[in-house]
């Protein structure tokens, strides 16, 4: 408190200033860390008046004590923190700083701390890079070739925008491809068909092939491949694979053989495949099958006759002709296996009478051997 020795106290505050009055709510308190109420207030009758005590932000002011509000602390705030740094790297940036309020802070209902409790500045750097980017697209260039495959292209440029500042290049390429078929250059045609190859078969029904290529022309690259098969099937020698033996002879050039005598037929109707000998009388088998063979011979009356087809010195049918009255033509069959070269022949075997010839042949009595091949 200003005072002097000679004069008596001023209503005028000089606490620590350099201007009157400047201090002036100092002046009411003398003592800030003492609580004592206002003495030229009421307390009591003002609460009770006014309640001042609900309005704690006056009351701690006027009647701390009464109101019991010795222990308030209105907050303080701290010092600012230094400026952080800029939170950019190039161009324009902000730098922050910042307070609490905590010194110290509001206590038992004090006042926070008015204001904020950050600052900001603008900070600046040097320019940034420009990295590059890619421009659209072009449109897709004519395809390289006028028919089949062939190859499209289409660009792009690194100006949007063009690096600079020690910016990036645009990653990726700058050229794009594709293929592109505007058409076949050749559909293929066919050949004229070949040649046909041989059967499969002598007989007995096989198969024989021809073939065409689809060159006249080879399709392109893209071309369609000819229609149709390259290649058809035909039957071939369906002619039976038996082959034609067969054989017929008659008249006897001995008309009184002797016991165990071959005979003879001297007159050919048919020898198809040459096996039967008009000398010898003789058949020989020219391959190996299943043959069907039959003789005939007319005798006179009242003569007991025998005779046999042999099929390599093996009976295989024997006859017997006997007639009191009248001629007899005794007729013979059989089948036998017979393998090649094997021979077959009519024999004479036995007889009741010698001395003339008993074996009759004319017009109407033929003597006869026939035989044929009916299976391999």
């Amino acid at each position: 408190m200003g005072r002097d020795l000679q004069e008596r106290e001023t209503d005028n505050c000089h606490e620590c200033c350099s201007t009157d009055n400047c201090n002036k709510p100092l002046c009411n308190h003398p003592k800030p860390t003492t609580c004592i109420d206002d003495v030229k207030v009421d307390c009591a009758f003002m609460n009770t008046v006014a309640n001042i005590c609900e309005d704690i932000q006056h009351a701690k002011s006027i009647c701390p004590r009464f109101c019991d509000l010795c222990t308030l602390v209105d907050g303080m705030w701290s010092e600012w923190t230094a400026w952080s740094t800029c939170d950019v790297t190039c161009e324009n940036g902000t730098q922050t700083r910042t307070r609490t309020c905590t010194n110290p802070p509001p206590a038992n209902g004090g006042l926070n701390c008015s204001g904020s409790a950050t600052d900001m500045k603008a900070c600046h750097k040097q320019l940034c890079p420009v990295h590059g980017g890619w421009t659209k697209w072009s449109d897709w260039e004519t395809c390289s070739v006028s028919c089949d495959t062939g190859i499209q292209k289409r660009h792009r440029n690194c100006t949007n925008p063009y690096p600079s500042r020690f910016g990036d290049h645009c990653f990726g390429d700058p050229v794009d491809d594709r293929l592109c078929m505007p058409g076949p250059c050749a559909n293929g045609g066919w050949s004229q068909w070949g040649t046909w190859n041989s059967c499969s078969v002598s007989c007995g029904g096989g198969v024989r092939s021809q073939t065409r290529t689809c060159k006249y022309p080879s399709p392109s690259l893209n071309g369609k491949y000819c229609d149709g098969k390259n290649m058809q099937i035909a039957s071939c020698n369906n002619n039976s694979c038996i082959p034609d033996i067969v054989f017929n002879a008659y008249n006897v050039t001995d008309t009184g053989p002797d016991i165990g005598q071959t005979m003879i037929f001297s007159n050919i109707v048919v020898n198809e495949g040459g096996a039967y000998d008009v000398s010898t009388g003789e058949f020989t088998a020219p391959v190996d099958g299943t043959y069907s063979f039959s003789a005939q011979l007319c005798i006179l009356n009242g003569k007991h006759l025998f005779f046999d087809i042999k099929v390599g010195g093996r009976t295989y049918a024997s006859k017997f002709g006997y007639n009191a009255d009248s001629y007899i033509c005794p007729l013979l069959q059989t089948a036998a296996r017979v393998t090649k070269h094997e021979k077959v022949i009519v024999q004479w075997t036995t007889t009741s009478y010698s001395g003339y010839n008993y074996i009759v042949q004319g017009p109407y009595l033929r003597n006869f051997f026939s035989g044929m091949l009916i299976h391999l």
